[in-house]
This record gives structure tokens, C-alpha cells and sequence, in this order.
């Protein structure tokens, strides 16, 4: 912990960590995802392709709720007093 930080804004600081952790991971999975139905439809088969790409419909919102809390927890972050007063 930085000697300047509040706990809370460390915690918020992990917090922002996890969810861009978490978000790399689902933006890899749709890397993936995308690339199996990129070789599918190379094969000529796009039913395969576009159903390799459903679960991008629940993984691409879900990404952008984690990017949006991440975003958040640092504008809170922003305003939570360090050990010694005043703002982080």
C-alpha cells in the first residue's frame, strides 16, 4: 500500500485492477471466438461461424460493464481522502 492512500482507495485501486483482469479475459475469449468463425466461414461454413460467434452477445455487454466499473471505481477513487486528508 502506498503510504499516501487511504484503504479504501487502495481497495478501490484492486478493485479496478480485478475488473480489467476480468476484462482482458473476455476480450481474448472473443479474440478466439472471432478467429474459429473467421476460419469457419473460410471453410463455407457459416452456420458454424455464426454460431461459434453467439455467446459474443452475453460476452461483449458483460465487457463493457467492466469497463464502465473500472472507469467508475477510478472516478470514485479520485474523491476518497488520503491518510492525510484532502483528496487521493
Amino acid at each position: 500500500m502506498t503510504p499516501s492512500r487511504s484503504t479504501p482507495a487502495c481497495a478501490m485501486e484492486m478493485a479496478i485492477h480485478a475488473n480489467l483482469a476480468a476484462l482482458a479475459l473476455q476480450l481474448e475469449n472473443a479474440h478466439l471466438m472471432a478467429a474459429c468463425a473467421k476460419e469457419a466461414m473460410e471453410a463455407q461454413n457459416r452456420n458454424l461461424a455464426l454460431g461459434t460467434m453467439l455467446p459474443l452477445e452475453r460476452i461483449l455487454p458483460e465487457c463493457e460493464t467492466l469497463l464502465r466499473a473500472a472507469f467508475a471505481l477510478q472516478s470514485w477513487c479520485n474523491q476518497l481522502p488520503t491518510q492525510e486528508g484532502g483528496a487521493a
